[in-house]
């Protein structure tokens, strides 16, 4: 008798172990499915921060294109007022240079009358 009872807590024993073994096998299978579920979660939150901070990028680009054409036309813009300004600096140089000799003419000719009136 005392055979037959070890015989059936062994038999018991190993019953309880294969149950075990499937247990520890069946969480370490869903472990290991579990993980690439996980970094597919994990690819699929990057992903998505990329395609926002590539349109963000990308708004970001057009906003810098459009403000530096700005800035290309503004700087034509100048260059041109430039030339215009300094051709119209020219152009008061020599109206001053005309009133200044008319001025003077007139200055003369006042002196003249008036010499004329004293005599």
């Amino acid at each position: 008798m005392d055979v037959s009872i070890e015989a059936r807590f062994v038999c018991k024993n190993k019953s309880g172990d294969d149950m075990l073994n499937i247990g520890i096998i069946t969480a370490l299978l869903a472990l290991f499915l579990a993980i690439p579920l996980a970094q597919a979660r994990d690819v699929s939150v990057q992903q998505t921060g990329y395609n926002n901070a590539l349109k963000e990028m990308e708004k970001a680009e057009v906003g810098y294109k459009s403000d530096a054409q700005a800035v290309a036309d503004t700087e034509k813009f100048i260059e041109k007022k430039k030339v215009q300004l300094a051709g119209e600096q020219k152009k008061v140089d020599l109206s001053k240079k005309t009133y200044l000799e008319t001025k003077e003419k007139l200055e003369q000719s006042q002196a003249i009358l008036d010499k004329a009136w004293k005599e």
